[in-house]
Parts: structure tokens; C-alpha cells; sequence
């Protein structure tokens, strides 16, 4: 052995033993296979079409936090703000006109009994404004929900869009929606009938209660007046929590029917399935942009009614006290109703957040998404639609009805199994440490021994 380092191997014939050439080639005459290839790389600065990019669109592909949730509910409205705001308007502006329609019947029906401060409760409401007006409320909150029940579905292919970076206009909102309405509608009647069950159940718990409580006469004592109060509560509070347990596992009904075109049954299945151990994280964060949701529009909303105390105040006559508060009312009725239509939408992006959520926590979708990033790319992602194979690759968002996240291959939902040491399990009959590749299973070369020799050579190496 040198004193001055290793002695530098023997003059081998040129290839012999170069990077990349992996194993042996009997029918190479240099021991390792000759020269490799060189490796290709595409050119400075084009995308690699199988890069992972953490985060392509609106929200990363990844399991998500609670600030990505505060960050991806405002990318995804600057993404796409036609469909956001526009389908938001639609169905806003209808039930805030009805709204207003109806107020302006029931204050017309005051008349001049409205300044009268001694006016009674009969002079004041007539049985036609009455009706009036409770009937535009019940219309108006009808025509909320089902504007809900719609946008829900189109906010949900808009986020997944957007979590590749693909923008999706309002015509296109409506037209990736083709499908799904009679399953909305369906869905939507089975939520009335669950509301009506809700209801009759906390009824007939009320009555029992109060047949309990009655049974021998009025309660005299402070025990049994307290205990009247509590069943009371009871009767209210057992039914609510029990909703409120179905409402949080079912909160993935509408992305789920949408995104993977499957029934209603098969959609509450599958979001009780993807709410499976998220049950008080779900209800934590909804609670919590409820609060904050509900802050934000009490901040808008709020200015107005000072405006209008102030509109009041300014009038003249009692004709102009009149039309003034006939006008300002309905004004602030038509405001607040959109303004919180608005706002209980932008609720509807953080619900379907979770969907995307739990689906890269469970089935590592975020890594099928990153697979069409790549494709479109390159400009290989085809219309969904198109049946006729000669769809233009280079075709924009606006006219690509890609609907990411259906027909997704999922993923295992458990992770492999790893031994203390982190290593994947050993094989039979591998040694240790675990290798990833399989023992070579090749020839061996020919059996003539004039031939190669039959086992590679050692690599050259330091001489001791």
C-alpha cells in the first residue's frame, strides 16, 4: 500500500467502467456493458412534465392547514370571480327583490298608522300585508336555499379547477353542472324532509316532557321547577346536537355527488367515509369561519342601518317620513340579503376545502392532480366530453371541461407497514439493510469457456 494514498487502478480498456452502466452485459466485450448514454435533460427553464409542484393553483396538494384553508378561500375567489360573484348575484339578487318586494306590500299596508305612535297592533298589520309579506320571507329563503343547494356544486368543480390552475367562467359553471341537477333537487327535497323529521322529533319530545312535568298538577316546589326547565332544555338540546353530528358527517354530500358523479346514498356514504376520524376538526373549523364569516358581515351590514337613521331623521313632513323609511327599508332588506347571500357562499368554499382535504389525507389525490398539472403541460389533457378524438390540445380553460378529482384512481389508505427502523418489511430471503432493487435474475452469459467469463469482474479498487 502506498504511503501517498491509493494506487490508481490499471489501465482498463476506454467504457469499461462508466457512470450509469449498471450490471453486466455478456454480450459486451467490456466487462460493465461499454460507454451509457448520456443523459438528456430538457432545456434550461422549459417545466419538467414529471416535476411535483407543490402548489399549481389555488390551494397546495397536499394535506391541508388551517391557514391554507384562510388562503385557498381567497385564491379560489380571485381565480374564478365571474362564477363566484356571478352565480352569487343570480340567486342573491331574486331572493333580495322578493325579500324587498314583500316589505314594501306590508309597510304600504300601514299607511298612516305607521308615525301614529298609538297605534295598535290591529290597525298595523292587515291580513293582506301579513300574508304578503310572510309569503315573499318564505319564497325569498326558498330561493336562497336552492341558489345554495346550485352553487355549491359549481364552487366545487371551481376549486378543484382551480387547485390545477384552471380558471372556469359562470356559462361554464352552469355547463359542468349538466347532470346533476335532478340529483340536487332529489338531495335537496330529502334535507326539507330532514328538517320536517328534525322538528316533529323535538316537538314530540316537548310534549312528553310536558306531560311529565304536568302530570300531577302545576310544579310548586324550586326542585320541580327546576327540573321542568332542565327536561325542557333536554327537548331542545338532545335533537340539536344529534343534527348537528349528522350535519358535520354529511358536510361532504354535495362536493362528493358533483366531483365523482355518483347517486345521493352513495354521496352520504362516501362523506361519512371521508369524515372518519375528522369529526371534531370539521366542526372546529366550521365553527370558527362561521364566527368570522358572521363578523364580516355584520360589519357591512351594520353601517346601514345608521344610514338609514340618519335618512330618517332628515325628513321634513310626515309624507316624507313616509317614503323615506318606505325606501330606506327596502334598500337595507335588498343589501343585507345579498350581502349575506355573499357571504355564506364564501362559507360553501371553506365545506368543500374539507372534501379536497381529507381526499389527500386518505387517497393521495394531491399526487393525481399533480399528474394532470403535468399533462396539461404538455398539453395532453383532452375534453371529458369530446367523443370525437380530434379535440384541439391547445385549447384554453374557458372551452376544457376537465373535471379534476373524478374517476381518480385512490390510493391505499394506509400507509405501508415499516419495521422500527423505518425500513419497508424485509422480503424472504433479502439480507439487511433492505435494498429497493430485486437481485439481479438475468443471464448469466454463455456456457463456452472460451466465452466471457461467467460472473462479472470485481471492480478496481484500492491494492492493499
Amino acid at each position: 500500500m502506498s504511503y501517498h494514498g491509493p494506487t490508481p487502478p490499471p489501465n482498463e480498456e476506454p467504457g469499461a467502467h462508466q457512470p450509469g452502466s449498471y450490471g453486466w452485459n455478456p454480450q459486451s466485450n467490456t466487462p460493465y456493458g461499454g460507454a451509457t448514454q448520456p443523459a438528456q435533460y430538457s432545456p434550461y427553464g422549459s417545466p419538467s412534465p414529471y416535476a411535483a409542484v407543490a402548489q399549481p393553483g389555488t390551494m397546495p396538494l397536499r394535506p391541508l392547514t388551517l391557514g391554507d384553508y384562510f388562503s385557498g378561500l381567497f385564491a379560489t375567489i380571485r381565480k374564478s370571480p365571474g362564477l363566484f360573484f356571478g352565480a352569487a348575484l343570480i340567486f342573491g339578487s331574486i331572493a333580495a327583490v322578493i325579500t324587498a318586494t314583500g316589505e314594501f306590500f306590508l309597510l304600504r299596508s300601514f299607511g298612516a298608522t305607521m308615525a301614529d305612535p298609538f297605534a295598535t297592533a290591529d290597525q298595523l298589520f292587515t291580513a293582506a300585508g301579513s300574508i304578503g309579506f310572510f309569503g315573499s320571507i318564505l319564497l325569498s329563503q326558498l330561493v336562497l336555499v336552492v341558489g345554495q343547494t346550485f352553487n355549491w356544486g359549481m364552487y366545487s368543480i371551481m376549486m378543484g379547477r382551480g387547485a390545477i390552475n384552471m380558471k372556469t367562467s359562470l356559462s361554464q359553471g352552469f355547463r359542468l353542472l349538466r347532470g346533476q341537477w335532478g340529483k340536487l333537487v332529489g338531495l335537496l327535497a330529502l334535507m326539507v324532509v330532514a328538517v320536517i323529521v328534525i322538528y316533529l322529533v323535538i316537538a314530540l319530545l316537548l310534549v312528553l316532557v310536558a306531560a311529565a312535568v304536568f302530570a300531577g298538577g302545576e310544579p310548586e316546589s324550586g326542585g320541580a321547577i327546576a327540573a321542568a326547565i332542565f327536561g325542557f332544555l333536554l327537548a331542545l338540546v338532545i335533537p340539536g346536537i344529534a343534527a348537528a353530528f349528522f350535519a358535520i358527517r354529511w358536510h361532504l354530500v354535495i362536493p362528493a355527488m358533483v366531483i365523482e358523479d355518483i347517486g345521493i346514498f352513495a354521496a352520504l356514504r362516501r362523506s361519512w367515509g371521508l369524515t372518519r376520524g375528522y369529526f371534531w376538526r370539521t366542526l372546529g373549523i366550521v365553527l370558527l369561519f362561521g364566527v368570522i364569516l358572521g363578523i364580516v358581515s355584520a360589519v357591512i351590514t351594520g353601517p346601514l342601518s345608521f344610514l338609514g337613521s340618519f335618512v330618517l331623521m332628515s325628513a321634513g313632513t310626515e309624507g316624507q317620513l313616509h317614503t323615506s323609511m318606505l325606501i330606506t327599508n327596502l334598500i337595507i332588506t335588498a343589501v343585507s340579503s345579498l350581502v349575506g347571500f355573499i357571504v355564506t357562499n364564501m362559507g360553501l368554499l371553506i365545506s368543500i376545502m374539507f372534501y379536497y382535504d381529507y381526499r389527500f389525507r386518505k387517497e393521495g389525490l394531491g399526487i393525481h392532480f399533480q399528474q394532470l398539472v403535468a399533462q396539461r403541460a404538455n398539453g395532453s389533457v383532452a375534453d371529458r366530453f369530446d367523443t370525437s378524438g380530434q379535440q384541439d390540445s391547445t385549447s384554453n380553460d374557458e372551452t376544457d371541461d376537465l373535471i379534476p378529482g373524478r374517476f381518480a384512481p385512490a390510493a391505499a389508505t394506509h400507509p405501508p407497514q415499516t419495521n422500527p427502523y423505518g425500513h419497508p418489511p424485509q422480503q424472504p430471503g433479502g439480507g439487511y439493510p433492505p435494498t429497493p432493487y430485486p437481485p439481479y435474475s438475468g443471464p448469466t452469459g454463455p456456457a463456452d469457456p472460451s466465452g466471457p467469463p461467467q460472473t462479472p469482474p470485481n471492480p478496481p479498487g484500492p491494492r492493499v
